[in-house]
């Protein structure tokens, strides 16, 4: 199992506004998934998916407690537990697709599975590129962005580049795409056009968390020592700020950027 099974890039799980008969317990659920106890999570999610088995919000939560759950076995438990449970997790994600055709951000978590699972769970990579068509057709930033994940992944990395830039063109508000784009450059070592696009966003969105954890996180990991004092103010300011929305990132893989500082 990959580490980073159920992340998303850039991601951003979206709420709905109104009211559902499971919202305490998926309210609980993500407290519990902040705090990273990802069964009591996962408990909660389940409660919530009983209430409203129509929810596909719910049930994408579901589906990325599970991933996460299985991320952190280790051991004999990693052999054993984390497969089956990694197999419901894609259950869960397919679901919550057939519940809602139009949740973008559950296609972006089961194209992420589908790239990053061993095929023993069901990944497949010719499925990720199935979901990024898919995608592309219900929103055509989005597509190209799942379509360059998909690129630099296989490691068709012009494609891949030229996807990026193709969805920040077509959605240039989205700060999604601005900061997706910079992370490519910076892990291609374009550091110069990749600054470009994290000050386009900081100038765009100065305070919110994605842009600084973004930012820092490509520094970190391009070992840019010159910026590693920015990286550092951009981390702990992650760290002590509370989320806008529900948060799929364990704020525990940010504090292990501030290791390698």
């Amino acid at each position: 199992m990959t580490r980073r099974i159920a992340l998303l890039a850039v991601v951003c799980v979206g709420t709905a506004l109104a009211s559902s008969p499971g919202d305490d317990h998926w309210q609980e659920g993500l407290r519990q998934f902040a705090a990273e106890d990802f069964r009591r999570a996962q408990d909660a999610f389940q409660e919530a998916v009983e209430e409203d088995p129509r929810s596909s919000k719910y049930t994408l939560w579901l589906a990325l407690a599970m991933g996460r759950r299985a991320e952190k076995m280790s051991g004999l438990r990693k052999l054993t537990s984390a497969p089956p449970l990694v197999k419901r997790m894609r259950r869960e994600l397919e679901r919550a697709i057939e519940l809602d055709e139009s949740n973008l951000d559950a296609y972006d978590a089961l194209q992420v599975f589908h790239l990053q699972a061993p095929s023993i769970v069901g990944g497949r990579k010719d499925r990720a590129r199935e979901i990024a068509g898919q995608i592309q057709k219900l929103d055509s930033a989005r597509g190209a962005g799942a379509l360059a994940v998909y690129y630099e992944d296989v490691g068709e990395v012009e494609r891949a580049g030229e996807q990026y830039a193709l969805a920040r063109q077509l959605d240039p508000d989205e700060i999604r795409h601005i900061l997706s784009h910079a992370g490519f450059l910076s892990r291609r070592g374009a550091f110069t056009e990749s600054d470009e696009l994290f000050e386009l966003a900081f100038a765009r969105d100065p305070d919110n968390p994605k842009v600084w954890r973004a930012a820092a996180t490509a520094w970190v990991l391009a070992k840019r020592e010159s910026l590693y004092s920015r990286a550092r103010q951009l981390i702990e300011r992650y760290l002590e700020t509370p989320d806008r929305e529900p948060n799929p990132d364990p704020k525990s893989e940010v504090r292990e950027l501030l290791k390698k500082l």
